[in-house]
Order: C-alpha cells, then sequence, then structure tokens
C-alpha cells in the first residue's frame, strides 16, 4: 500500500505543478511587469545574450523552449504515473522522467550562467537566478523519484 500512496503522492505534486505553473504564466502576462519580478525571466538574458552567442529573441525562444517542454514532460509524466501498471505508460513514464531531469539541469544551467558571466550581481537578477535554480532542483528531486518508481514498477505490483 506504502508504493501506492507515494506514486498517488507523485501524481498529486505533477498536478499541483502544472495548475500553479499555468497559473503563474497567466498572472505574469495579466499583471504589470514590476509585479512578481522575481518569476519573470531575468533580465540579463538581454545583456548577455551576445556573451552565450545568442541574440535577444534566441534567449527567449530558448526560454519557450524549455517551458514547453517542461509542461508536455509534466502532463506526460501525470498521465503515465495513473497507468503505471501498463507496460507502454510505465515506458513513457521512464523516457519522460529521464528528459525532465535533464531539462531540470539544463535549466538551473540556463538561468545561473548568465548571471555568473554577466557579473550583474542586482538584487532582482540573483533573486530570480536563486528562484528559478530553486524551483528545477526540486522539479529534478521530483523526476529522479518519478524516474526510480517507473523502473521499479512492475505490473503486479500495481494491481
Amino acid at each position: 500500500m506504502g508504493r501506492k500512496k507515494f506514486i498517488k503522492g507523485l501524481l498529486a505534486i505533477y498536478i499541483s505543478i502544472f495548475i500553479i505553473g499555468t497559473g503563474l504564466i497567466v498572472a505574469m502576462h495579466a499583471t504589470p511587469s514590476s509585479a512578481l519580478a522575481v518569476f519573470r525571466i531575468p533580465q540579463n538574458l538581454r545583456e548577455v545574450g551576445p556573451e552565450l552567442g545568442m541574440t535577444w529573441p534566441t534567449s527567449l525562444r530558448v526560454y519557450h523552449f524549455f517551458l514547453v517542454s517542461f509542461f508536455i514532460l509534466v502532463l506526460l509524466n501525470i498521465v503515465a504515473l495513473s497507468r503505471l501498471n501498463e507496460q507502454k505508460w510505465r515506458s513513457i513514464c521512464r523516457i519522460s522522467s529521464f528528459f525532465g531531469i535533464l531539462l531540470m539541469w539544463s535549466t538551473a544551467l540556463f538561468f545561473v550562467l548568465p548571471l555568473t558571466l554577466d557579473g550583474n550581481f542586482q538584487a532582482t537578477n540573483i533573486q530570480t537566478a536563486l528562484v528559478y535554480s530553486m524551483l528545477a532542483f526540486g522539479l529534478f528531486i521530483v523526476n529522479l523519484l518519478t524516474f526510480t518508481v517507473a523502473q521499479k514498477t512492475s505490473p503486479t505490483k500495481t494491481k
């Protein structure tokens, strides 16, 4: 019974992540730029683009790629965790959580690297990089747990 509760707990975490993430995106687009500044894209991404070999639109596209990929993986994990008794969904869960691990690691680097390259240690930039890095690390752990659960689950254990 403990394994089923753990899987349901992970499922609840993913559903919460999806709802909170969607809510934050809507709130950031519906409020002025000064509100929720900590959750917005770090302002130094504009200035550091040339140091990374990117223009501002390219940096924004990379950010949007991470965001869309993240939501796709969250949705896949929600469906896969609710159907772990099927081999196909266990495989999808392993693959999506593995890509989630890689994505969260890349996301943390994407937000910390410009801060260190630019050397622009304004309070807002540090707060934003710290918030995104902590969120990425937390989601890294959630994906790691999901990968472990999908790896250790067999069809007979979830029925």
